[in-house]
């Protein structure tokens, strides 16, 4: 049962470039994820974020925020793993000097430049880390290479997002100091789930979800949430209002059963899915204004963590022996 008695927004990004599509990069990502584009969708959701006095975890593939010039020093960790086919994109462009999309440390540095924005890590190279994909020692390798990066760039990143929010080894993030990861959406695996994601867009009664309980002693498990429907290819079927009046749904659920909210996208979304910059712009004027009401909390997904600890530990009011006491409350 939960203590909580305030619905909490949470906004996360997955922050990426090509590493997200490191085994399947295409043409389009090459005319679309460049370096420049990508720093402009940075510069153009920060401001957003300040426009409307928001907090997000910006969740970064730590090779990503490396300068191409640090290629040399960081040389042992590019390792392959598997059959190797993960890293074969990013070498063919290496070893032609073909950097854009794979190295943007100025995105880092943009949003540690606005000072209050959590930054959370999404692995080293994006390389899957669910039990069926990644033995053990590779997932270590991954994890022990971002906090090697991170440190170097000097951030201590506590929450995680899973790459493709393929969640597995929980237990291993601990290991190197993180108190929380990104659970993975519910009902999203597989062609059937992708085609249930696709349909969802359309469902205008999503609800918000439970605020998750960790077992004692155990990683902070954060809600999912939900992915922001970007305006790309056949996306675009999609009417931008339909979206907004899903978000809006799904906040009013949160303040009405003290729920959680948490929209998460990528930032390159904003570059290839027109008008989707402007569908986030209409959805947190809507979490500004529940917020101006008192019914709605932002969070980041490490204060999220603290929270969550924090009503763990608390201590109960004592019982009145004059009264029953009442039965807990539905969760939504």
């Amino acid at each position: 049962m939960s203590t909580q008695t305030q619905a909490i927004f949470i906004l996360s990004l997955d922050c990426e470039g090509k590493w997200g599509l490191a085994d399947r990069i295409s043409d389009h990502h090459a005319r679309y994820f460049t370096n420049q584009n990508l720093r402009q969708a940075y510069r153009d959701l920060l401001a957003l974020f300040e426009k409307w006095d928001v907090t997000a975890t910006f969740a970064f593939v730590m090779a990503f925020i490396l300068a191409k010039e640090e290629l040399g020093r960081y040389a042992d960790l590019f390792e392959d793993v598997g059959d190797g086919s993960w890293l074969r994109h990013f070498r063919r462009d290496a070893a032609a000097s073909r950097f854009d999309g794979w190295f943007v440390p100025e995105a880092l540095e943009m949003v540690r430049a606005a000072d209050r924005h959590e930054i959370g890590c999404h692995g080293f190279s994006h390389l899957p880390l669910a039990k069926d994909l990644a033995r053990p020692a590779e997932v270590r390798r991954e994890l022990a290479a971002a906090t090697e990066v991170a440190r170097a760039k000097g951030i201590v990143p506590r929450t995680f997002v899973y790459p493709r929010n393929l969640v597995g080894h929980t237990g291993l993030l601990q290991e190197y100091g993180f108190v929380g990861y990104r659970t993975r959406p519910p009902g999203s695996s597989g062609r059937l789930g992708r085609v249930r994601s696709a349909l969802a867009n359309f469902d205008l009664f999503t609800p918000s979800q439970p605020p998750a309980r960790p077992a004692a002693g155990a990683i902070t498990p954060i809600p999912s949430g939900y992915f922001l429907h970007w305006r790309h290819g056949v996306r675009r079927a999609v009417p931008a209002p339909v979206t907004v009046m899903r978000w809006r749904q799904i906040l009013a659920h949160a303040v009405r059963h003290a729920g959680v909210a948490h929209l998460h996208l990528h930032p390159h979304n904003i570059i290839d899915g027109p008008g989707t910059l402007r569908i986030l712009d209409q959805i947190l004027a809507v979490v500004a204004r529940h917020r101006e009401r008192g019914g709605l909390e932002l969070m980041t997904q490490d204060s999220y963590c603290g929270h969550v600890g924090a009503r763990l530990i608390a201590p109960r009011p004592a019982r009145d022996p004059g009264r029953l006491p009442k039965s807990a409350p539905v969760q939504p």
